[in-house]
């Protein structure tokens, strides 16, 4: 099976905590025999795809940031040809740009959006973009929350809970950084 997870910032590019969390269910699908591949965006002179850790990482040229989104081109045709390869779809939520590509690229696959985040700063763009918000997490065949309590928090996960199932994050510990023993006895 092959699973496509779109998001949108490149690996090395940043290594945050949703990344963190992408990267580990690539690594835990490739661990369970799935063809993993991750699109992003990404401002630098990268390699437009190369494996990561046995994972199929595919970049696009991020063009342009506005509101904390980040736009591309050139993902709209990289998507586009993943996803017609991919069984499933797996998207990360807050990103607009995605909704946009979703339905411009008209993929039917079976699709599943991870909810990180409601949109909580940007609350005069979220008007504009509450109608193209509602129609994309209608359109997804489930949608992940990553807490029981941010499920029963959540006005938007509430308007779609007979299709929200309950992920909790989970980090593999081996991935955790090993401390160095100077500096831990340093801090003691």
């Amino acid at each position: 099976m092959r699973v496509l997870q779109f998001f949108k910032t490149a690996y090395p590019d940043s290594m945050g905590g949703v990344e963190q969390v992408i990267h580990q269910l690539a690594c835990g699908g490739i661990a369970r025999g799935l063809d993993m591949h991750v699109l992003s965006l990404t401002a630098k002179n990268m390699p437009r795809q190369q494996e990561v850790f046995g994972y199929h990482l595919h970049r696009a040229r991020l063009d342009m940031h506005l509101a904390s989104t980040g736009f591309s081109l050139s993902a709209f045709k990289r998507f586009a040809a993943l996803a017609r390869d991919a069984d499933v779809v797996h998207y990360h939520f807050p990103w607009p740009f995605m909704d946009l590509v979703h339905f411009a690229t008209r993929i039917r696959k079976p699709s599943v959006v991870t909810y990180h985040s409601d949109i909580v700063r940007q609350q005069n763009l979220l008007k504009l973009y509450r109608p193209l918000k509602n129609r994309f997490l209608g359109s997804t065949d489930r949608i992940i929350a990553t807490s029981p309590n941010y499920l029963a928090t959540s006005e938007v996960l509430a308007k779609h809970q007979g299709r929200v199932e309950v992920i909790p994050i989970g980090l593999d510990r081996a991935s955790y950084p090993s401390p160095d023993a100077g500096r831990l006895q340093y801090w003691r």
